[in-house]
């Protein structure tokens, strides 16, 4: 039996396949990339821009900005990072998810190596008020190597892992040891198995002897919370930054969709959502107390609006994700609707790693999902919303309803501050006028049994990074 190691990390996660840095959806996506890639700049802990791979930037013209890579910046085999393999990373990138980065692309007009070791952006705005430099602070645009053929190889990267396996039970990770920030005390292996098939993460978690470290959510059933207390387990826990909402899948974006999506805003009983539930905070917008993007005069429409027809005799079909649903959540869900409509919902629940194929398929009339809201990167978070194919929050008509062209136009803005009041609004009208319904903010659990140490991870980060787990 192989030896395993004392520096192991053991985790379920619901990945898909293939494992690509540059498609995050999900909360699984986001740490896989963050293992297997890193981007030209970065978040210190204190949410400051800092140099990632590229040691620094400057910007000799309005439209234009140079990256100079760090000093003998390594591949994990050892051989040299050049300026040549960043564009051919970028536009592998471009190729394979452009539609789903059109925040970042959309804004660039090219991106050519000057010598070995500098990239330069050449942008179709001005450089200083773009938003790029925060923008490549996101994981889809990290590194990755390209062979000639086009296709990317993770057994090769500069992260602070390589995929040293991949299987759709499994995924294995491996220390890379050439990472430009490596340190001696990270996970040597990162183990990731699926998730026991319907069954709670939590009772698994508990009852399996093999993982050590689990990612879940705050809101849980109370007793969940206090086994977790006596067990004396290390708990990593994030402010309230993730909301749960409803939005209109294909089939209800339209005028009698945003009707049922106004009359659910105002009649829906969000006490009966959370009942038997701890962590959360119930909520009317979309953003959290102190975010940037938190309206204080934010008020919700008065509008009187009745059930449509249509939905008085039909069980609505809701999406979600079954990791996302525990139990208590769904049966309250279903509780909730049918006081509100006089029918109780049909539930359509899939893996974390189906979620977006089951969105593109549309047969759903409305999402029940989660999306972290509190990142530093308005507008990456903007892009995200309105821009992935079918979008988190739809068109919902013409002019003031126009979403994703007011985001466009808001990104043209000359100035930080009237970008963000006017994202503001627009999630301010998309609430009112029926394109999406918030119900409660909750946050990101880490929770890791004996031997493991979270407090190197500071609670500015989205997640708890596998290179920032130590080991006692």
């Amino acid at each position: 039996m192989a030896k395993i190691s004392s520096k192991q990390i053991n985790t379920y996660m619901a990945f898909g396949l293939p494992v690509d840095p540059a498609n995050v959806r999900t909360l699984v996506d986001l740490d896989l990339s963050y293992a297997l890639s890193s981007t030209l700049t970065e978040w210190s802990d204190s949410r400051e821009l800092v140099a990632g791979i590229a040691k620094s930037w400057e910007m000799p013209k309005k439209n234009e900005i140079k990256f100079i890579l760090k000093d003998r910046l390594m591949w994990s085999d050892g051989s040299e990072v050049t300026a040549i393999q960043v564009v051919k990373s970028f536009e592998r990138t471009k190729k394979d998810h452009g539609d789903s980065l059109k925040s970042l692309f959309d804004q660039v007009a090219s991106i050519t190596a000057v010598g070995a070791n500098t990239v330069k952006f050449e942008l179709k705005v001005d450089a200083m008020s773009s938003g790029v430099l925060t923008k490549l602070t996101e994981p889809m645009y990290g590194l990755v190597f390209v062979n000639d053929d086009g296709k990317i190889d993770l057994s090769k990267t500069v992260g602070p892992f390589v995929l040293s396996n991949a299987t759709h039970e499994a995924l294995a990770l491996k220390q890379n040891k050439k990472w430009y920030r490596y340190h001696a005390g990270m996970a040597e292996v990162v183990s990731i198995r699926r998730p026991p098939a319907g069954d709670e993460i939590q009772d698994s978690f508990l009852r399996d002897e093999w993982v050590n470290i689990m990612t879940s959510s705050s809101l849980v059933e109370k007793s969940v919370n206090e086994t977790f207390e006596k067990k004396m387990f290390s708990i990593w826990n994030r402010s309230l930054d993730k909301i749960f909402f409803l939005s209109p899948g294909s089939k209800l974006a339209n005028d009698d969709g945003r009707k049922f999506f106004k009359f659910l805003n105002k009649e829906l009983d969000r006490s009966v959502l959370t009942s038997g539930l701890s962590g959360f905070s119930l909520t009317q917008q979309f953003f959290p107390s102190g975010y940037v993007l938190f309206d204080p005069e934010f008020k919700k429409g008065l509008t009187e609006v009745s059930l449509p027809k249509q939905f008085q005799t039909r069980p609505i079909k809701i999406l979600g994700v079954s990791s996302r649903l525990n139990t208590r959540l769904k049966e309250n869900i279903k509780a909730a609707i049918k006081k509100a409509i006089g029918i109780e919902p049909e539930f359509k629940l899939v893996q974390l790693s189906d979620f977006e194929k089951a969105r593109a398929e549309k047969d759903y009339d409305f999402l029940a999902g989660a999306l972290p809201v509190n990142d530093p990167n308005v507008e990456g978070a903007m892009g995200f919303f309105f821009g992935l194919n079918p979008p988190i929050i739809p068109d919902a008509g013409v002019d003031s309803l126009a979403f994703s062209e007011r985001v466009s136009k808001a990104k043209a803005l000359p100035s930080q501050s009237d970008r963000n009041l006017e994202y503001r609004r627009i999630f301010s009208d998309a609430t009112n006028h029926g394109s999406i319904v918030p119900l409660f903010h909750y946050s990101t659990v880490v929770i890791a049994k004996s031997g493991m140490d979270l407090s190197a991870v500071p609670m500015s980060d989205e997640t708890v990074a596998f290179s920032k787990v130590k080991f006692k």
